[in-house]
């Protein structure tokens, strides 16, 4: 029968890993925040109680990273970061399909250290030296691929009539297929396409967000019901297959009357970003 030492040093290193007990209180949880565009996402890469690997990121020794990848085609793209909030982008077009996206941490240069009770690793590894080259992955996260639809549903233009005060109008089309239009308001249209970073970024994505929950409030409202008929939803190839995504989620979808709630929906699908606050490792 292994000992234990055969599950914690998997590594000739401790590797913070589903599976891997270097750190017993240890976990990583990268959050993952697709863009609208379909064509980016943002990675918070959740560290807790591995104090080894916070450090190092903070110290500059370790950098998080992600492969954006397609294995189908071969394609295949790193990013790296030297904070814990990282934005990766991808050619859509060039692409051709939502990519999968593999998290993780990876020393940045090599390293010789004795570790400490203090670094968060199981006892086994107290007192030990360890000699780590540049680019030995040190976190290993969960693969995430985004899937949702509602962004293809999106069109999103300039309103150009001065006249119009709203900032945001949203109404459903069925001239060309399905999709909705949504009209802004020039100056906020701008900011839309290049917000920035920081809280400029995070309020872009709230911005969206609320256009999201009023198209799902247009499903439910207009296109209710079990969408048969020639002008149901079921009629359109892009909303049979956001509603097969959506059931896939374990969401509840527009069809539900009562038990649809736009603001969940649209809150499920792409979460508000929260920067991590003071008591959090990272």
């Amino acid at each position: 029968m292994p000992s234990l030492s055969d599950f914690v040093r998997t590594f000739p290193y401790p590797v913070l890993d589903e599976g891997n007990l270097s750190f017993p209180e240890g976990e990583y949880a990268p959050k993952f925040y697709p863009e609208l565009s379909g064509s980016a996402a943002v990675i918070q890469h959740q560290v807790n109680n591995a104090a080894l690997v916070v450090n190092w990121v903070r110290e500059g020794r370790a950098v998080c990273g992600c492969a954006v990848s397609i294995p189908i085609t071969g394609y295949r793209k790193f990013f790296s970061s030297s904070a814990f909030d990282q934005k990766v982008e991808w050619d859509k077009e060039f692409v051709g399909q939502p990519p999968f996206l593999q998290p993780f941490i990876v020393c940045s240069d090599d390293i010789r250290h004795t570790l400490k009770r203090e670094d968060g690793v199981h006892e086994r590894w107290v007192g030990m030296e360890i000699h780590l080259e540049k680019g030995s992955k040190i976190a290993i996260g969960p693969t995430f691929r985004p899937m949702s639809s509602m962004q293809s549903l999106l069109s999103i233009e300039k309103n150009r009539d001065s006249s119009d005060l709203a900032q945001i109008r949203i109404r459903a089309c069925t001239d060309d297929g399905f999709y909705f239009k949504v009209l802004v308001q020039p100056e906020l249209y701008e900011f839309l396409q290049q917000p920035g970073g920081g809280g400029r970024e995070l309020h872009c994505r709230s911005i969206l967000i609320h256009a999201v929950s009023c198209c799902f409030s247009i499903l439910a409202n207009e296109y209710g019901g079990d969408g048969t008929g020639d002008e149901g939803w079921r009629s359109y190839a892009n909303l049979r297959t956001l509603h097969e995504h959506m059931e896939a989620e374990g969401l509840k979808t527009w069809d539900m009357k009562d038990d649809f709630y736009p603001e969940e929906a649209a809150t499920s699908m792409w979460p508000h970003r929260i920067p991590p606050s003071e008591k959090d490792d990272v």
